[in-house]
Order: C-alpha cells, then sequence, then structure tokens
C-alpha cells in the first residue's frame, strides 16, 4: 500500500471523528461575545403535556380544597380539570400566566441583552422579562400574570427566581392550583445547538406541604415565526362576524 493511500485513509478517520452528526452527538451550544451560552432562538415545546409532573404534589388542605374544587367529577389524577372553571377558557379568557404558558403547545421566542433575557409568547402575543441586572424583586408590587423575575448565570445555566404571580391561575389544564407566595424556581439549558431544557421548582407554603418539581424540554425551531394568536379570538372573531358583521350590518 502506498503511502499516498494511507494518507488519504488517515485524513478520512480524523475527518470522520471530528463530524459529531455522523456519531450521534450534538451540536455544542451557541455562546454570545461574552461567553454566556445563547438562548436566542423560537422554541417549540418537544412534547404537548398538560402538566409539569405525573405526581400530584402534596397538598395543605387550602391547596386541596381547590384542587378539588377544580377537578369535581374527573376520573384520574391527569384528567383536565373542568372546563367551567379553567380561568383560561371561555367565558373567562385569562392568558394562562406564568408557568401554565409553558404548557401551551405554541411556541416561545427568546431574545437576549445584557441584562435582560425577554421571552416573546405566541399565546396570547405577550411577554416575560428577566432582570439579568443584579436587581432584588419589587416589593409590594401587585401580582401580575407572568410574575417579577430575576435571573443570574450558573456556569451555563440560567437560574431564574419568579414571584408576584396572580394567584387566579391554574398552573396547568389539571387544575394544580397555586397562591399568591408562590415561588418558580427555573434552570434553562441549552443542552444542544437545537435543545434546551428545564428544571422548575415550585415552592408555595400556603398550597403545597412541600416544594414540588417539573420539567420542560424544547426544540429549536429556526424556520418559524410567531404568530398572533389569543385564547378567545377564535370564538370571539366568529361571533363577532355571525351576529354584527352578517347579522345586524347585512353583509
Amino acid at each position: 500500500m502506498s503511502h499516498r493511500y494511507v494518507g488519504w485513509i488517515l485524513a478520512g478517520v480524523m475527518l470522520l471523528a471530528g463530524s459529531p452528526q455522523l456519531f450521534g452527538q450534538a451540536t455544542p451550544a451557541p455562546r454570545r461575545a461574552d461567553g454566556t451560552p445563547d438562548l436566542t432562538g423560537v422554541w417549540g415545546v418537544s412534547a404537548n403535556l398538560d402538566h409539569f409532573t405525573t405526581e400530584v404534589p402534596s397538598f395543605t388542605p387550602w391547596g386541596e380544597a381547590r384542587w378539588k374544587a377544580a377537578r369535581e367529577g374527573t376520573r384520574t389524577p391527569l384528567d383536565q380539570g373542568r372546563e367551567d372553571i379553567d380561568p383560561m377558557l371561555h367565558p373567562y379568557c385569562m392568558t394562562p400566566g406564568f408557568p401554565r404558558i409553558y404548557l401551551r403547545p405554541s411556541p416561545v421566542e427568546i431574545a437576549q441583552t445584557r441584562d435582560r433575557v425577554l421571552m416573546l409568547f405566541e399565546v396570547d402575543t405577550v411577554w416575560r422579562v428577566i432582570y439579568m441586572d443584579g436587581r432584588e424583586h419589587t416589593e409590594g408590587a401587585p401580582p401580575t400574570f407572568m410574575g417579577h423575575a430575576v435571573g443570574r448565570w450558573d456556569g451555563d445555566t440560567l437560574a431564574v427566581d419568579t414571584v408576584g404571580l396572580n394567584p387566579l391561575t391554574w398552573l396547568d389544564s389539571i387544575g394544580t392550583p397555586h397562591s399568591d407566595v408562590l415561588r418558580v424556581e427555573e434552570r434553562i439549558r441549552r443542552v444542544a445547538q437545537d435543545k434546551m431544557e428545564m428544571d422548575l421548582l415550585f415552592d408555595d407554603p400556603k398550597a403545597y406541604t412541600r416544594p414540588w418539581r417539573g420539567k420542560r424540554s424544547w426544540v429549536l425551531k429556526p424556520d418559524w415565526a410567531l404568530m398572533e394568536y389569543g385564547v378567545c379570538i377564535t370564538d370571539a372573531t366568529d361571533l363577532y362576524e355571525e351576529e354584527i358583521i352578517r347579522g345586524k350590518l347585512g353583509e
């Protein structure tokens, strides 16, 4: 065998060794100019789920009363809660709020600046701001559907602490309640170029006897763009067109 032929073989072996895709290895996650992980992109859920965990949290009497009321008439712990009192459904039409908005099958777009991580949700066209400038939580601020979030980098993981959440929302579609003292701790990590994982800790001593955990996974959708979408837009548009445009205006 000639030296030239051996050289070709060795070059081919080195090329294959340097190609992670051929060996099932994930492409590393990109980084920003400052060295921190880059979470930028449009992300779609990797699986459509109605809940963060299959385990029922350990409720306080306060939390259990609300859990049972939301699930009256259901058969299994993972059945959807009562649609007539689901705050997200008609006629209430509230935004899902955080963190339930993570369970919607619609995408989220993430953008980063030096002191902000912005989450733009297709659902209800709402946004979430994670402050990265070292500030503390705002004292005495009124509760909101998305809460007040502050974050920091813990190595390659974005650690986020969220408080000030509106207690009218459910945590999921199966009726898991929470109170106004809920604190959600997230650990967000882009584990590969096209994959992002979230670990969540729900701490609410008014609703649960102990904190409990949940997970969410996302897949990068580079060809997607956010669209207009609202929980009640379709129903309201159809109703208006039927009753007003065709009925009263006679078109």
